[in-house]
């Protein structure tokens, strides 16, 4: 891999900062962008731009089309079997928000149990801690282990009957610990918990494919794998799409 032709993707890299050439160590945070990305973003502003899904002008429909087009490729990136299960999002902490909000509407009740690790970002237990307060839920934590990481005995051993909703990061954002994905929704499946993955590390770190791993929802933050801010993209398996409530009223569902 020649690392010196990638860096030149990035057009940021070529300023100075206090005379010495850029040293980027925060993707983990948000990724830079490639001009390849920055030219499209571009194009569109000067020469496409329409709102989408809302007119039947010429602009409007060729943006909804590229709009659809991209749900497409985002389906196929992610090995998905229903183009609707692809929901774009503002990020990932939407994404979780959205799932939280709506499964948790229907189904979590007084007692009932959120199983999260100790490795989760606020985005992946924020929204899990309002539904605690809103529903009178209880979250329980898998520990870490010596290594730092997330063994799948540790998930096994918190599940109960009142578990609701599984719901774990794939790739933490601060050690690098991997989670047993796999394993966790297999255990899940054996007890009809459905499994939210956090992948906003995941995503932009390892080949993804929905129907290997086999998870309920999968959130993913754009700007972390070379996209815009303010894009997110979620997985939900279409037998959720259908039977979860809206998250919000008014405008696109998308």
């Amino acid at each position: 891999m020649d690392i010196k032709n990638i860096k030149k993707e990035f057009p940021i890299f070529k300023q100075k900062i206090n005379g010495n050439s850029l040293v980027y160590l925060d993707s983990a945070n948000s990724s830079q962008k490639p001009q390849v990305v920055i030219d499209k973003i571009s194009s569109f502003y000067k020469t496409e731009y329409s709102n989408v899904g809302r007119s039947v002008h010429t602009l409007a429909v060729k943006a909804t089309n590229r709009f659809e087009a991209t749900r497409d490729k985002v389906q196929k990136y992610l090995n998905a079997k229903h183009r609707e299960e692809i929901i774009f999002t503002k990020g990932a902490t939407e994404a979780i928000n959205l799932v939280a909000s709506s499964y948790g509407k229907k189904y979590i009740k007084k007692g009932d149990e959120v199983l999260i690790t100790e490795l989760e970002h606020h985005s992946n237990y924020v929204p899990w801690n309002y539904l605690r307060t809103d529903k009178s839920a209880i979250i329980k934590f898998a520990q870490v282990n010596e290594n730092g990481d997330v063994e799948i005995e540790e998930i096994k051993k918190l599940i109960s009957n009142k578990t609701k909703i599984i719901a774990i990061t794939h790739i933490s954002n601060v050690t690098g610990a991997i989670l047993p994905i796999t394993k966790i929704v297999e255990l899940a499946k054996e007890k009809n918990i459905p499994v939210l993955i956090d992948g906003t590390q995941g995503a932009p770190h390892s080949k993804i494919d929905m129907q290997k791993i086999g998870c309920d929802f999968y959130a993913i933050s754009c700007h972390k794998m070379y996209g815009p801010n303010g894009l997110g993209v979620l997985y939900m398996k279409k037998k959720w799409v259908d039977d979860l409530p809206p998250y919000q009223g008014g405008g696109r569902n998308d």
